[in-house]
């Protein structure tokens, strides 16, 4: 062999060797784990304050999670697939007697589109408020608040205390049919909100804290869970309005045939049970094992961290 080729055939096998899944992918669970917090840099206190800022800000922790020696950095969820189709753009919820459309834009965006429903009808328009997100008209009153997922929006139509749904039907055909790119009110940007899902941990158990009331985070989990809890390692098998809770079978991700990818399932199905409360103007939502069993915090944050991706 000459003297050329033995680099090549160094670099080959090391690339060989690169690729094995050995020594290819690096574990960072340990640095995570083991991470400590830093004193904060001192600045002279003769700086100008305006020309300084945090560049990259932590907010505040919403959870008083603390990682165990045998911490290991939660797996990304896996990505939609083909099957689970595109979001539909404008759907309609409801809960009791309420209803309402659920729109995937944010409410500043929306809200452009209700001004031209509004002008487009010849609706007598009587007042406007941008920050309350809110037309009156001699009809009713037409209204914007942001959704749960941070680019969604709730639009609804109300005459007095009830539910106009000839005014909802009219505009849910209008708002499918409207342009994307019809533009975002500079004026509404106050309506919108991107901390309405939060996942906490809380005196070693954990929730899923939802910045609705009751009714209306029953009506948009029923409907994602519907939608996305459909496979063979998650599935919403029942349901129970008046107790606030959802039955489920689930299989955690050690337990799936395929890995951490949640391809197929060959482990047997956990039954588990969502539950809603009402905490103020939120609603928190936990899991337990309705089997007997205890519900480990692992296994709790794993299914509340797949519950709270549909609502994201």
């Amino acid at each position: 062999m000459s003297q050329r080729l033995v680099p090549l055939a160094l670099l080959t096998a090391l690339a060989v060797t690169g690729c094995s899944s050995d020594g290819y992918y690096y574990d960072r669970n340990s640095e995570y784990a083991d991470a400590s917090i830093a004193s904060p840099l001192e600045l002279p206190a003769s700086r100008n304050a305006a020309d300084y800022q945090d560049s990259m800000p932590v907010p505040q922790a919403s959870s008083d999670f603390l990682a165990s020696e045998d911490f290991e950095a939660p797996r990304p969820q896996p990505l939609a697939t083909s099957e689970q189709g595109e979001r539909e753009f404008v759907a309609l919820r409801e809960s009791g007697d309420a209803r309402w459309l659920a729109v995937n834009a944010a409410p500043a965006a929306v809200w452009t589109r209700l001004q031209s429903f509004v002008r487009d009808q010849g609706l007598d328009v009587q007042s406007i408020d941008a920050g309350k997100g809110e037309i009156t008209t001699s009809e009713g009153v037409i209204s914007v608040s942001q959704g749960l997922r941070s680019d969604a929006s709730e639009v609804r139509c109300q005459q007095g205390a009830d539910v106009s749904g000839s005014c909802l039907n009219a505009l849910r055909g209008y708002l499918s049919a409207s342009s994307s790119d019809s533009g975002v009110s500079l004026a509404a940007q106050s309506l919108s909100r991107d901390d309405r899902v939060r996942l906490e941990g809380r005196n070693g158990s954990w929730q899923v804290d939802l910045a609705l009331d009751t009714e209306r985070s029953w009506a948009e989990l029923l409907y994602q869970l519907q939608k996305n809890f459909d496979t063979d390692y998650q599935k919403l098998t029942d349901q129970n309005r008046s107790q606030g809770e959802f039955m489920i079978d689930y299989i955690p991700r050690e337990d799936r045939d395929g890995g951490w990818l949640g391809i197929g399932g060959d482990g047997d199905p956990l039954p588990m049970v969502l539950t809603l409360r009402a905490e103020g103007d939120h609603t928190l939502v936990t899991t337990r094992r309705t089997d007997g069993e205890d519900t480990s915090p692992a296994l709790a944050r794993e299914l509340l961290d797949a519950v709270a991706s549909t609502l994201r």
